[in-house]
C-alpha cells in the first residue's frame, strides 16, 4: 500500500500541478504565449482598467517583472499603456484588438488541454472539483472574492 502522503490531496494537487503546467506551457507555446502573458491579457482584457501596480498586485509578482511582460506585450501590440485620467503618474492597462484575438485563441487551447487533462472525470466532478478549488483558493486570492483597493488609489 503507498504511504498515505503519496495519496494526500496536497501532494496529488502539487503534483497534478505541476503535470498541467507542463501541460499548458506547451499549450501555450505552440500559441505564441507563456502563462504570465496570457494572464496579463486576462487581467487586462476585463473592465476594471487595472495599473501596472494593480496588475503586480493581482498576479503575486515583483513590479520590475510586470513591467518587462507589458513591454513585450506592447512591443507586440497585444497591450496599450494610457494615462490614467485620474491619476496621470499612472499608467492603466488595456488589451488591443489584437490582443483579444489572440487571447480568445490561448483561451480555447487551454480550455481543450483542460478537459483532456481532467477527462477521466464527468462534467459533474468537473464541475464540483472546480468550485471546491475556487472555495479554497478564494482566501489565497482576495481579487476572486472581492475588490481589491489598488495600492496607488489614495483611500478615504
Amino acid at each position: 500500500m503507498a504511504d498515505p502522503l503519496l495519496t494526500s490531496a496536497g501532494y496529488l494537487l502539487l503534483k497534478a500541478g505541476t503535470h498541467f503546467h507542463a501541460e499548458i506551457d506547451a499549450t501555450l507555446e505552440a500559441v505564441g504565449l507563456n502563462g504570465r502573458q496570457l494572464l496579463v491579457l486576462t487581467f487586462t482584457g476585463g473592465e476594471e482598467h487595472l495599473s501596472q501596480q494593480m496588475l503586480s498586485v493581482r498576479m503575486g509578482l515583483d513590479p520590475t517583472i510586470i513591467v518587462a511582460l507589458v513591454d513585450d506585450l506592447e512591443d507586440r501590440g497585444l497591450v496599450a499603456r494610457e494615462r490614467d485620467p485620474d491619476d496621470r503618474r499612472r499608467h492603466r492597462l488595456r488589451i488591443t484588438a489584437k490582443g483579444r484575438k489572440l487571447h480568445a485563441t490561448a483561451v480555447a487551447a487551454v480550455t481543450r488541454a483542460e478537459k483532456s487533462f481532467l477527462a477521466p472525470l464527468d462534467r459533474a466532478e468537473r464541475d464540483t472539483m472546480r468550485r471546491l478549488l475556487v472555495e479554497v483558493m478564494t482566501p489565497r486570492l482576495p481579487w476572486m472574492g472581492e475588490p481589491v483597493i489598488d495600492p496607488g488609489t489614495p483611500h478615504p
